[in-house]
């Protein structure tokens, strides 16, 4: 485990510098953040454009030369399901995330599926859907209002099986009061979601999630919502990863507060943690 802190000096000059340039467009590109993601080791998520408002990231690997069956530290399954970059940022009243990860660029066939976004609130737990569709073929980029997917797997974290999620659990829908599903390989935590007559629908990000229309290596995940949505609740981490569990991306912060007090948030520190489980 490995927490840097960001400074609060650095939270300052990127609200302020942020007033004067253009925002965050998703597209999955990642350009305007400042990094770049290509195939054969060629991602670089260290520079970080300053017009970003980044308030939190982790950067886990960039090799990219492993393949299913091959390490790739910290575990064995390498590319197919490596958990790489995710960053987060706030521009004016809207949240932004982007996920890069080595999912397979046929969706996952049959080893492992994207998983779901969870956010841990002062109010609770809210999920995004993630969707990807059945594996076995390429995909092109979906985007939000795309069919959502809930995967079955077997005790190896494998997936065995798809189906489509009710039709209004869409990709980028947000949702409460949820229904999380374990991954089988312990600690067995919170993975994907579905949704029963308690849930509730509390928005719709505009979304983005490249599978193999990007590179050949990698896909990327790229979302943004307005935090009114949350209805005031203090953002306290973000995580992803895939069906199988075996890798995760975990960005936690002090605070991440409603829009009205959105002004104060260089008054906290921001926390960046990931934490990564062998089977």
């Amino acid at each position: 485990m490995s927490i840097t802190k960001l400074s609060v000096c650095a939270l300052i000059v990127s609200f302020c510098t942020l007033s004067a340039h253009a925002g965050l467009i998703v597209d999955g590109r990642l350009n305007d953040w400042g990094v770049t993601v290509a195939d054969n080791n060629g991602s670089n998520f260290t520079t970080w454009s300053s017009t970003v408002a980044l308030l939190g990231s982790h950067v886990d690997d960039t090799d990219d030369s492993a393949g299913h069956s091959f390490f790739l530290d910290p575990n064995y399954g390498g590319q197919d399901f490596d958990a790489e970059m995710m960053a987060v940022a706030v521009q004016g009243n809207r949240l932004f995330i982007s996920i890069v990860t080595g999912q397979r660029p046929d969706n996952g066939f049959k080893y492992f599926e994207p998983g779901d976004i969870r956010i841990e609130t002062s109010l609770g737990t809210y999920g995004i859907e993630v969707g990807g569709g059945k594996g076995g073929k390429g995909g092109s980029a979906i985007s939000d209002g795309a069919s959502g997917s809930t995967y079955k797997m077997n005790s190896n974290g494998d997936v065995t099986d798809h189906y489509t999620a009710s039709s209004r659990q869409v990709a980028g829908s947000i949702w409460a009061d949820l229904d999380w599903l374990a991954d089988p390989i312990a600690p067995y935590g919170p993975v994907q979601f579905k949704i029963d007559g308690d849930s509730t629908l509390v928005g719709q990000a505009d979304y983005v999630f490249t599978r193999n229309s990007y590179t050949t290596q990698h896909a990327v995940i790229e979302l943004a919502f307005d935090l009114d949505v949350l209805e005031g609740a203090m953002i306290q981490s973000v995580h992803w990863r895939p069906t199988c569990g075996n890798d995760e991306l975990n960005v936690q912060f002090d605070a991440v507060p409603e829009p009205t007090t959105i002004a104060f948030l260089a008054l906290g520190s921001v926390a960046f943690l990931r934490r990564t489980r062998h089977a």
